[in-house]
């Protein structure tokens, strides 16, 4: 057991750490920061598993061990190259990776702060712990979770039914969205189970960095130095904790249905999304770059992340492409910047590619 937790650590703790100086090597140095670090890698290693899942997927029935072995190369290889790209920014660029960060503590609200951050903590704390020991079972569990074990126990790829165990044609509606099949990959290199990968171990993955999202978010929106951003986030806390009106909000999908990808939807990438324009929005207003908003890092972070929502769930095509269309609309309209339509416009195309590919067969 503690050899299959070390190789999840690695997989899941390791791994986007190192992949993620991909992305931000090509983002402003004054952004770069560990959590940024850590979901940019998380995110490119998504979206390079959905890139090399559909295909394969469509063409081979019983295809997840060539998945297995090709996507742990290209694990391999994403890490050696951020690898590489921290050495070219500390040798020939003579700097270090994140830029150095001077902060100033104010005396009179230092113990306020330990109060209010420790209550942030705690908060968060109490739900990976009710997560971890009262782990929540619905009916989707009989779907995506059974799915995630038959694809590791027959290597097949949508191709039995999870509730009756019967072979079938392949399932087109789910075939797109792989996020199953990333944790039965999860499950096959760990040698963990799925029930208990889906149930124990991702919550503890993916909780923390929904609320990395939220820090980000509170960040631009009250400054970086706000006395009320601590506040912000308990109020995000508590509306988590107490979210459960009915079966259908984002706070229930994400304290008892962590693993499933509508829920990493929901919770992880639609945050993410209003998380890069407000970046882009305040390195716009900061450096005055009359409408061009966001260096190529963003951009790059915007493809990748509509990638990983077509992996998630196929209710993205639409999600994330009519959002983007919206917000495009409005800044092209607001700056008189109508180039930035066909920039947003390229970082659609996965949706919109998937979205034609499903109505296509």
């Amino acid at each position: 057991m503690l050899q299959s937790i070390t190789i999840f650590i690695i997989l899941l703790g390791l791994a986007p750490l190192l992949a993620g100086a991909i992305p931000l090597f090509f983002m402003e140095r004054e952004k770069r920061c560990l959590g940024l670090l850590y979901v940019s890698g998380f995110l490119l290693l998504l979206a390079c598993f959905q890139l090399i899942g559909v295909p394969i997927v469509f063409k081979n029935p019983w295809g997840f061990k060539p998945i297995v072995r090709i996507y742990s190369a290209n694990i391999i290889g994403l890490c050696v190259i951020g690898i590489l790209l921290v050495l070219v920014e500390r040798f020939r660029k003579k700097r270090t990776f994140f830029p150095e960060q001077s902060r100033a503590v104010n005396p009179e609200q230092s113990w306020v702060w330990v109060v209010e951050w420790a209550l942030v903590l705690g908060l968060i704390g109490f739900q990976l712990w009710m997560a971890f020991s009262k782990a929540s079972f619905d009916g989707d569990d009989a779907y995506y979770v059974v799915m995630s074990l038959l694809t590791d126990e027959t290597d097949t790829l949508y191709r039995i039914k999870p509730y009756t165990g019967l072979s079938t044609y392949l399932d087109y509606r789910h075939s797109m969205a792989v996020f199953p099949i990333w944790i039965a990959y999860i499950a096959r290199v760990t040698g963990i189970h799925t029930t208990i990968v889906c149930h124990t171990f991702l919550p503890f993955v993916l909780i923390p960095m929904t609320y990395w999202i939220y820090y980000e978010i509170g960040k631009s929106l009250l400054g970086k130095g706000s006395k009320n951003l601590p506040a912000f986030l308990i109020l995000v806390n508590l509306c988590q904790i107490f979210g459960n009106t009915s079966i259908y909000t984002n706070a229930t999908f994400l304290l008892t249905r962590t693993w499933q990808g509508k829920s990493v939807l929901a919770n992880l990438i639609i945050p993410t999304l209003f998380c890069i324009f407000l970046w882009m929005f305040q390195e716009n207003t900061e450096q005055k770059s009359e409408g061009k908003f966001g260096n190529a890092g963003l951009w790059l972070l915007l493809f990748l992340l509509n990638i990983v929502a077509a992996m998630t769930s196929t209710a993205s095509v639409f999600l994330m492409s009519l959002t983007i269309a919206l917000m495009a609309l409005c800044l092209s309209i607001t700056y008189k910047n109508y180039h930035l339509l066909w920039k947003f416009a390229l970082t659609c195309l996965p949706c919109v590619g998937y979205g034609l590919l499903y109505l296509s067969i």
